[in-house]
């Protein structure tokens, strides 16, 4: 099992670890070693025992193997707080750059969940995605008969394509790019920065007609929390996307 580690006590060789399973919750984990690369908010892998009085308790195993983000991509809520600063951000300096009335959606006070924008110029609604981890690995899935180019390629959650198809079918959803990591293990991706705009109907035909990729997180199995599941997308795709900037 994976889980983010929340405290650590490396005298006492033991810490604590968020499951992220609502069935489970937080457990106390505990080391023979600790290695070097243990630090809060890493992901770590750890089998699941129970005590003689009948509690369970973490055994840990290893750090997961995956490349590092700007937060750790398991902690929701540390997106949640990032992202509203990005959108901010994207309304007061990118926004007047593209020449359209793009604001932050007003339902957000009392529902944060909600999509993020609203374009006033086209009376429709409209969602930021804030990209700066490539996803490296995307040419081991095809697009269009040949391999994802990582450098091109975005992430779509499942669980925000099931909920506009139901809710805002006439979106429009932005992807602000800037890649803050090139290189992971042997892969290497270019540089990029730009606002891309994509259709969430045409986004949702590719979807319907099995043409993307739905790439399965393999460290979010037993999360409760977050979508364990997402469409990639290439932005070169001129019939689905166009570049802003």
């Amino acid at each position: 099992m994976e889980g983010i580690l929340i405290s650590l006590d490396p005298g006492a060789k033991r810490g604590r670890v968020d499951t992220r399973n609502d069935g489970i919750g937080i457990l106390p984990i505990y080391f023979q070693e600790i290695p070097e690369s243990v630090k809060i908010n890493c992901t770590v892998v750890f089998n699941v025992a129970i005590s003689s009085g009948g509690r369970r308790y973490a055994k840990f195993i290893s750090v997961a193997d995956r490349n590092q983000a700007l937060f750790n991509t398991e902690d929701r809520t540390q997106w949640y707080n990032w992202g509203e600063e990005e959108e901010k951000d994207f309304v007061k300096h990118i926004v007047p750059k593209l020449g359209i009335d793009l604001r932050i959606n007003p339902e957000k006070v009392e529902r944060p969940w909600e999509i993020d924008l609203f374009d006033y110029t086209h009376n429709r609604y409209a969602d930021l995605k804030s990209q700066k981890t490539p996803f490296f690995t995307a040419g081991k899935y095809m697009y269009g008969g040949v391999p994802y180019d990582p450098t091109y390629t975005v992430t779509f959650n499942k669980k925000d394509y099931e909920s506009y198809r139901e809710k805002h079918p006439d979106s429009d959803i932005y992807f602000w790019v800037y890649w803050m990591q090139l290189t992971y293990k042997n892969i290497r991706v270019n540089e990029l920065y730009g606002v891309w705009r994509g259709s969430f109907s045409k986004m949702a035909e590719k979807i319907q007609a099995g043409e993307v990729a739905l790439h399965v997180y393999r460290h979010r199995v037993d999360d409760d929390h977050n979508a364990k599941e997402s469409y990639l997308f290439h932005l070169e795709d001129a019939a689905v996307f166009e570049r802003l900037i």
